[in-house]
């Protein structure tokens, strides 16, 4: 369908029902104007379409307002989401090294980004085509323009559709702005010195008889974090063990097999160049170096290891710009029109090491080459220059609708919208080996390293992902009969959407012509279908049933019913105790589905080799193996089941306290297996090998070498069950020398139950490496007279290092602000996040592994200045 007929289609449908709800009204506009008075205001709240005039519902919603956000020292929507409890184990952020360096995303309950539903303004936010469609990029959404963000931590797929397994995060723009606002502010992290981060924003509105435009513009920008800066990420070696010898990758961080190493033709043993010394000479110890490589290939063998973590950026950079406008108008006296229009235009830039790419075939005569025969060298290509990574991201998204009420239907609501969302993402890489180069090189007897033989050998890649993403949606909401509590509400409608993705790389990328590069061109489409209904009912004065169920048919994989029950108890004036059970869905995502073929490096353990060779599980390397990943296009849909029950209850008007339990089992798990697991569940045989799941050995006289080369993917596997307790407590107490707030939020992870060893069972792996059982976020204020100061912290729990073994430190973080309100010249906030200058929790050999869950940012001093007019 092209945008033309959808677009007619969504307009022929709003006007009509305008024009229906026009002249329903039109009558007895009078009546209800003189009944309006006498109403109490209700409000939609996340997780439900029918307005309400209870905050606390029938399901656990947790607010984050723009001033929350300031105080906690966060700088983007993204920082503010990951540091939030319900973020359970972290999630990804702006990394270098990643083709995803420009985004973030938000992970509830651990479950996975692509498994939490992202909405602005109660409408879904599609995911990005850099993250294959799954998961919505936050650094999309303006921070100058987001008046709160609330997260509903329950099933959601029987209200807005697929996706909304462990939940939904709901962000809410501002609407109806009246005045203009400026806000600047600065940062510098101690350890890079300088400006690191830098914000300007522009808020106005403008109030009309009929209507209201909000306008906003925001610009972020932060710089990127090199490896070298830090030291726990810069290249080192550690004698760990005190055997005076260092072992490739168990004792050393930021140092590659991938520099001047060359495999023995059987691969049974690999041996350094013998021009590695000079390699050393011309280019320094901190370059290059002699390492041995009995853990990780075989006794006997060593590397010419390449230090790519004194060059490489570990954070990438980032720099935001976006147009937000928000309007509506009255059209008639129960007909408004409503529209939002935001663009972004997103700059990352990343640097890595110079290309590590193979040189296959590496000549018998080759002065590299020690063992007099054709072979395999490991390569860093370090003529060439670093690898530098520029990606620009833009993202439109736009909406426009009718909404109204009916008064000759008691006040029934009404909406209908388009809303259209298109995002372009262009990732150009610098400096990578062009192997058609490489052997023109060859062929012509030039010198490799000549200027004429390196710029043979430069190549620049190109990576252009995008994707559409069109809907119609509408509903009404009505009251209809009544029940002993009062009368039942109602809102029922229809959905349809379409999305296409599209990744599409350079032609020599495409077919493996270019090294230190990897990706496929890839693409697919799909449109939606849904109906949903929900009813609100009074059953006495102090319990209401709510009931929900959605149907959605999707034209690629089949079609699910969704329903959810749940019941809110006002046991007391000050207690509501709530349930609720519903069950989800997630539908495959676009390029888990129809994705070529893809070469990666992943990291992963070899446990079954070094169990072969007399290699201790903790003496085990973690290093990178040539990995091929392909889709599943007989995946199918996963689905969940989530318990909640809880309360909310104030015990004194100045304080409040939640406790909810939840329980979420989510089966036919859509996942791609860890190389790790992929070596271990064939060398168990819990794992079958065929063309997706392999894993190709260099010979060996134990019967089992080194894994050179893996195949992993997707499919569905058996479950994932996590339960656990979220407890909030927060109050607010006046006294005579000023006020005093407090805003606590915890979330224990009790089981977190997934598939491991390959298919061999389920473990409960809450509390291991990267799944604290714990989270914490805690902001306390002091508020006199134009001052306030505030206190914020941020606890993740001790976990175990490996499996259910060892143990990796607790992570506390202190963030304080001081803000003083000038009155008409505006208000000054100062503070410090990272006050004591935490590192983040690192390995006991001293490796950063958990980017996802401990940033590494360390003291920032900030500053920021706002006037409003």
């Amino acid at each position: 369908m092209n945008n033309r007929n959808i677009l007619a289609k969504a307009v022929h449908l709003a006007l009509a029902g305008g024009v229906v709800a026009a002249a329903f009204s039109a009558p007895i506009v009078a009546a209800a104007d003189e009944q309006s008075a006498e109403k109490v205001e209700r409000i939609e709240v996340t997780g439900s379409r029918i307005k309400r005039s209870d905050m606390e519902g029938a399901s656990p919603v947790t607010t984050i307002t723009a001033d929350d956000m300031q105080v906690e020292g966060n700088f983007s929507v993204a920082d503010a989401l990951r540091n939030s409890n319900l973020n359970s184990f972290g999630s990804f952020s702006e990394r270098s090294g990643s083709s995803a360096q420009s985004q973030a995303t938000i992970n509830l309950r651990g479950a996975g980004s692509e498994r939490t539903l992202v909405l602005i303004d109660g409408k879904r936010f599609p995911g990005s085509p850099t993250l294959g469609g799954s998961s919505a990029n936050l650094n999309a959404i303006p921070m100058a323009a987001v008046e709160r963000i609330e997260i509903l931590t329950d099933g959601a797929s029987s209200i807005y559709g697929s996706d909304a397994i462990a939940g939904v995060v709901n962000i809410i723009m501002k609407k109806n702005y009246q005045g203009l606002e400026f806000s600047a502010g600065a940062g510098s992290r101690e350890e890079d010195g300088g400006l690191t981060s830098k914000q300007f924003s522009l808020t106005s509105g403008y109030q009309m008889d009929k209507g209201n435009i909000t306008f906003a513009f925001d610009h972020q920008d932060r710089a990127g974090i090199s490896d070298g800066d830090r030291p726990y990420t810069a290249a080192s070696m550690t004698d760990l063990n005190g055997d005076g010898v260092i072992q490739a990758y168990t004792e050393t961080i930021g140092w590659s097999i991938y520099g001047a190493t060359v495999a023995s033709p059987d691969y049974s043993e690999a041996q350094a160049s013998p021009l590695c010394n000079d390699l050393i000479a011309q280019y320094g110890s901190n370059t290059f170096a002699n390492v041995a490589a009995d853990d990780d290939w075989g006794a006997g063998s060593t590397y010419c290891m390449y230090a790519y973590a004194n060059v490489s950026y570990n954070k990438a950079s980032l720099s935001r710009n976006t147009v937000y406008i928000d309007a509506n108008y009255q059209l008639a006296d129960d007909v408004e029109w409503f529209g939002r229009t935001m663009v972004t235009v997103n700059n990352s830039f990343g640097r890595y090491a110079p290309p590590a790419a193979a040189w296959t075939n590496m000549a018998a005569d080759n002065p590299n080459n020690p063992y007099g025969e054709p072979t395999t060298g490991y390569w860093r290509w370090v003529g060439i220059g670093t690898r530098d990574g520029n990606v620009d991201d833009l993202n439109q998204d736009y909406l426009t609708g009718l909404r109204g009420t009916i008064p000759a239907w008691n006040d029934a609501t009404w909406e209908v919208y388009y809303h259209y969302n298109k995002a372009d993402n262009k990732s150009v890489g610098e400096y990578y080996l062009s192997y058609a180069g490489l052997a023109y090189n060859e062929l012509n007897g030039i010198d490799i390293g000549s200027e004429a033989g390196v710029a043979n050998m430069k190549s620049t890649t190109l990576t252009q992902d995008s994707s559409t993403f069109q809907q119609i949606n509408g509903g009404i909401g009505f009251d209809l009969f009544e029940l002993p509590g009062g009368a039942v509400a109602h809102y029922a409608g229809m959905e349809y959407f379409e999305q296409q993705y599209a990744s599409v790389y350079d032609a020599q990328s495409e077919v493996g012509l270019i090294g230190g590069s990897a990706g496929n061109s890839a693409g697919g489409s799909r449109y939606v279908w849904a109906a949903f209904y929900e009813a609100q009912l009074p059953v006495v004065d102090d319990v209401e049933l709510d009931l929900a169920i959605r149907y959605d048919k999707y034209s690629d994989f089949g079609n699910n019913t969704a329903p959810k029950v749940a019941v809110r108890w006002q046991a007391l004036d000050n207690l509501v105790v709530r349930a609720s059970y519903s069950e989800a869905f997630r539908a495959p995502s676009l390029d888990q589905l129809h994705a070529a073929t893809t070469f990666s490096a992943e990291f992963g353990t070899d446990y079954p080799y070094c169990e072969a060779n007399g290699i201790s599980a903790s003496d085990c390397s973690y290093s990178q193996t040539d990995t091929w990943i392909s889709a599943n296009p007989s995946l199918g849909a996963e689905t969940s089941k989530y318990y909640n029950l809880g309360f909310a209850y104030d015990p004194f008007s100045n304080l409040g306290i939640k406790v909810d339990y939840f329980d979420l089992k989510i089966d036919n798990v859509i996942s791609m297996r860890s190389i790790t697991n992929v070596m271990r569940g064939i060398a168990n045989g819990t794992l079958t090998a065929d063309d997706t799941f392999y894993v190709v050995r260099a010979a060996s006289s134990t019967g089992l070498g080194k894994a050179l080369e893996v195949g992993t993917g997707y499919s569905n596997g058996d479950k994932l069950q996590i339960k656990g307790i979220d407890v909030t407590l927060n109050g607010n107490l006046e006294t005579g020398i000023g006020e005093f707030g407090l805003n606590w939020t915890n979330s224990f992870v009790l089981d977190y139950v997934e598939e491991v060893e390959g298919g061999a069972g389920a473990v409960d792996t809450a509390g291991w490496n990267g799944q604290p059982d714990y989270k914490s976020v805690l902001t306390a204020t002091y508020t006199i007279g134009n001052s306030q100061f505030a206190w914020n912290m941020n606890y993740i729990n001790s976990t175990y290092e490996d499996d259910n073994t060892g143990h990796l430190p607790s992570w506390l973080i202190h963030n304080i602000s001081y803000t003083y309100d000038i009155g008409d010249w505006g208000k000054v906030m100062v503070g410090v996040n990272n006050l004591t200058n935490e590192d983040p929790v690192l390995s006991s050999a001293g490796s950063y592994d958990n980017a996802d869950l401990y940033n590494n940012y360390g003291r920032e001093y900030r500053a920021n200045y706002t006037l409003k007019f």
